[in-house]
């Protein structure tokens, strides 16, 4: 159950990544681009098998305009 809920967070995180590309007009190129990453990593991250950093999720939220990580001060 455990890893059942790990597999479907990093897949709901991906397609959120991927709404968010599509509701800005941008491909996977240009997100590489934005986060100075190559294109086939990009590709990895929206498998939705990667495990992120919180770092890249930061960095992801920076350029996007979304959440995807969720900090209670």
């Amino acid at each position: 159950p455990r890893e059942q809920a790990r597999t479907r967070n990093r897949m709901l995180r991906a397609a959120r990544i991927a709404d968010a590309l599509a509701a800005k007009g941008w491909d996977q190129r240009q997100l590489a681009e934005a986060l100075d990453k190559k294109p086939a990593e990009i590709s990895r991250w929206l498998s939705g098998t990667h495990n992120f950093t919180s770092d890249t999720l930061s960095d992801l939220e920076a350029v996007l305009g979304v959440k995807l990580l969720d900090v209670v001060a």
